[in-house]
């Protein structure tokens, strides 16, 4: 069966005046993951004919090839009916006690494009759901929020990159679920909230 997001109701969402692009984030910032130096081959890509993808519209300025190594980051909750800054003090006080030190990279794995302008794949470390992790999501869906996706999955993203061959996607997934699954991540002190 075919995963349905929000994405797919466009026309909802602009009857409601609301831009899934912009919609509020509370992220947890992670530390930084270099590409293993046996994985670098050429500037711009990762292995052969894996060139990596930057999104060309500034509205979507998070889609940046390797991000990993730039401020990776988990989202907690995505969908806030505002920007995060304007909830800041209800988001403080549903987290109220709420804490979490460091998360597990379990899987990675690879979605598409939701864009119909942008052809890519998202390579995705999966985050192992702890009580903590999930705790913390549960207390952020007391503030008004859409949710985008079907259920919450944690994830990191590792990379875009173009969508070109199935095979060498796959391959480097493989070398990253070599390289990654198991690795314990320190979460950064303080939430980002986003930049909407």
């Amino acid at each position: 069966m075919k995963e349905i997001k929000a994405h797919d109701y466009k026309e909802v969402y602009q009857w409601l005046g609301l831009n899934l692009n912009t919609l509020g984030c509370v992220m947890l910032d992670l530390e930084k993951l270099e590409i293993p130096m046996s994985m670098y081959v050429n500037m711009g890509s990762l292995v052969p004919n894996i060139p990596l993808y930057e999104s060309s519209s500034k509205e979507r300025f998070w889609i940046k090839g390797w991000v990993a190594g730039d401020v990776p980051h988990i989202t907690l909750l995505y969908g806030l009916i505002e920007t995060a800054k304007n909830y800041e003090v209800h988001i403080q006080k549903v987290l109220e006690g709420w804490e979490l030190n460091e998360v597990e990279i379990e899987d990675v794995g690879y979605f598409a494009s939701p864009y119909d302008d942008e052809d890519y794949w998202c390579i995705v470390a999966h985050i192992k759901k702890t009580p903590e992790l999930l705790g913390g999501h549960s207390r952020l869906e007391f503030l008004p929020h859409i949710n985008t996706f079907m259920g919450y999955k944690p994830h990191m993203t590792l990379c875009y990159i173009k969508k070109v061959d199935e095979e060498q996607r796959d391959l480097l997934i493989s070398d990253f679920k070599k390289e990654f699954v198991g690795r314990k991540l320190k979460v950064a002190a303080g939430l980002n909230l986003g930049g909407n």
